[in-house]
């Protein structure tokens, strides 16, 4: 794995507090060019240190004012792939984690 330099780290805590931040804010800040800055968002996007970018949205102003958690116990652990493409059906879960202890998968819903 390549390594993750401290221009890296300042680029990464940059555009962390702000997607949407044009790519020559972030080299005036850095002190490099906007070029450095694409090839080294490209390179930890290839690298998997990056793994997406977005838009938050809030769910209260969807009229979501509740959100609960709900733990899973399975049988069979070898059941969670059939169960989590069922979830993946119920648009109102939005993750679904795996865990130790007396659940085998928590959901938030």
């Amino acid at each position: 794995m390549e390594k993750i330099d401290n221009l890296d780290k300042k680029i990464l805590e940059i555009i962390s507090n702000n997607a949407r931040i044009p790519f020559k804010d972030v080299a005036a800040e850095c002190g490099v060019s906007r070029a450095a800055i694409h090839q080294r968002v490209q390179r930890l996007i290839d690298m998997g240190v990056i793994v997406g970018s977005g838009y938050h949205v809030n769910p209260a102003s969807l009229g979501y004012t509740t959100c609960t958690y709900v733990g899973i116990k399975l049988e069979k652990g070898s059941m969670y792939k059939g169960v989590v493409q069922e979830f993946l059906k119920i648009p109102e879960i939005v993750e679904c984690h795996f865990t130790t202890g007396p659940y085998t998968m928590l959901v938030k819903l």
